[in-house]
């Protein structure tokens, strides 16, 4: 029963969450429209899909305790997290260190966009991130009765 429960507030704090999210895509929306910087465009598809990925690995912990997957993290979440943050890391660079910066002059590959164009990499950057700090291995508790 507990169980049940817990998974219905889940479920309630997801819908939350997209609502917050939709409310801050249509901020950055007019901003970008405004500005026709695409800066808080960037950070905000490579952070929003991490989170939800976080959000989404909550169903799969049992037991909170720190079991540092090593593999997992190396393997997994580094790579992830480096294709997921590299473009809004490189054009916020970019953006700070020269005077006069253009769409052409950031070197951001067209495959990333690619990948990152489905946001799957984030979600599952942030589903392994969480993963590989509370464990994957996990057995949950046997019920005596």
């Amino acid at each position: 029963m507990r169980q049940v429960f817990l998974n219905l507030i889940w479920v309630l704090g997801l819908l939350g969450a997209v609502l917050v999210v939709y409310h801050f895509q249509q901020i950055i929306k007019q901003d970008f429209e405004s500005t026709y910087n695409p800066l808080t465009t960037y950070w905000f598809y490579a952070t929003v899909p991490f989170l939800f990925g976080a959000y989404i690995s909550l169903l799969f912990i049992k037991i909170w305790s720190f079991q540092f997957n090593k593999p997992l993290f190396l393997c997994v979440t580094i790579p992830l997290l480096f294709l997921s943050f590299y473009s809004p890391i490189t054009y916020t660079i970019i953006l700070n260190t020269t005077s006069t910066p253009s769409s052409f002059s950031v070197p951001i590959p067209f495959w990333l966009y690619k990948i990152n164009s489905f946001e799957i990499v984030p979600i599952v950057a942030g589903l392994t991130f969480i993963l590989s700090l509370f464990g994957v291995n996990q057995l949950p508790k046997k019920v005596i009765k």
